[in-house]
Order: C-alpha cells, then sequence, then structure tokens
C-alpha cells in the first residue's frame, strides 16, 4: 500500500470514529430534549404554617409549636395566617399535628380589637354543646362552674363576658363545645383553674 492509500484510510477511519462520536452525542441531546420537555414543570408552592404536634385548645403558640412546609399555591387553605405571626397567639381549638393554622384556628391580637384595653382572649369548653350552638359572636355570657356529682349549687366565675369567637364544633361534640370570651388576665386563670375541676355552663344574657 502507498503512503497516499495509507493516509487516505488513515482520514476514512478517523472520519467514522468522529461520526460516530457525533452520533453519540447527538443521541444524548435527543433523549435529554425529551426528558426535559416531557417532564412537568413544578407546580408554584407558597410556604404554610402548620401545627408541628397535636396542639390543646388555648396553646399559646411558640416557635416549637409551628413548622413551615412548602404547599401548592392552588391548595393553600383559605385564611392560612402568615408562619411569622402566629408565636404567641391562641390555638382556638384542638389541633392534629400537620394540620394548617389559619385565621379560624388562632386568636391573636385582631379578634380582640374594639375590646377594653386589659382584656384577654380566653378558651372556654362549655360542657352543653347546644347551648354553645345557640351563642353568637357579641353575645353576652355569664359562665358558672358545677362540679359533677356533688349537689352542690354551680359557682358564677364571670359575668357579663363578651362572645369574641366561636371555633366551629369537634365533629365528636360529646365533650361540649369551645367558646373564645374576653376577660381580665385574672378571670382568664380562674376559668382555666375551674374547667380542670368542674363543668362549665352559660346562662345568656339579654
Amino acid at each position: 500500500m502507498t503512503d497516499l492509500h495509507r493516509v487516505a484510510s488513515n482520514m476514512r477511519r478517523a472520519m467514522l470514529r468522529h461520526r460516530r462520536l457525533i452520533a453519540a452525542t447527538s443521541a444524548a441531546a435527543a433523549v435529554w430534549s425529551t426528558v426535559h420537555i416531557l417532564s412537568p414543570t413544578p407546580p408554584p408552592a407558597t410556604a404554610v404554617a402548620v401545627a408541628s404536634h397535636d396542639l390543646e385548645a388555648g396553646t399559646v403558640l411558640s416557635a416549637a409549636d409551628v413548622r413551615v412546609i412548602e404547599w401548592a399555591s392552588e391548595l393553600v387553605p383559605t385564611g392560612a395566617s402568615p408562619p411569622d405571626q402566629l408565636a404567641g397567639q391562641t390555638v382556638a381549638g384542638p389541633m392534629r399535628a400537620g394540620e394548617p393554622l389559619t385565621d379560624r384556628r388562632v386568636i391573636g391580637a385582631a379578634s380582640m380589637a374594639g375590646y377594653a384595653d386589659g382584656l384577654v382572649a380566653a378558651p372556654v369548653r362549655i360542657h352543653d354543646s347546644d347551648v354553645v350552638a345557640l351563642l353568637r359572636v357579641g353575645d353576652r355570657i355569664d359562665l358558672y362552674a358545677a362540679a359533677a356529682n356533688t349537689g352542690s349549687a354551680a359557682q358564677l366565675l364571670v359575668d357579663q363576658a363578651p362572645v369574641v369567637t366561636l371555633p366551629q364544633l369537634d365533629d365528636d361534640s360529646r365533650d361540649g363545645g369551645l367558646i373564645v370570651i374576653a376577660v381580665t388576665p385574672d378571670d382568664a386563670a380562674r376559668l382555666a383553674q375551674a374547667s380542670a375541676m368542674a363543668q362549665l355552663s352559660v346562662t345568656l344574657r339579654g
């Protein structure tokens, strides 16, 4: 084989290898483009605050009670509370871990707008859920405590307390219903103590 033939043969082999490399690169690019086109674009996400663990009614929220997760924007619950504004707010009713914190589930400073200075929002569980169903925000009520099976007279704890909000009744309302009233800090402490030892009931003021 002459030198010219050897040079031509080497050039053909080099071109063949080059074509294979180009073909492989083109195939890889085509696969990547197809996958990129077919892969769905992630939906827009919004930071949502949820309960980091089960919460009892009346819990004053701290950083340990709240967890922020990414939620599909179109599925964010109405009234979702801004994560950076929850510290110090009060849970209106029992919550499960992972449940979103919304304006219906927490009681903040806005709930007390228009009430006298020095009053606080106190969640109170009333024994008779049917009575709770009759109440409306703005009603003024008297609260009584009666120890079960003692036969003693009911004790008046608070009189003419305004109803601030009425959280939705639980699916199982055999344990009564929750209401939130505006009272002094001393009255709130007395109500919390009484609710641990007695059943609370209300009468509606005219």
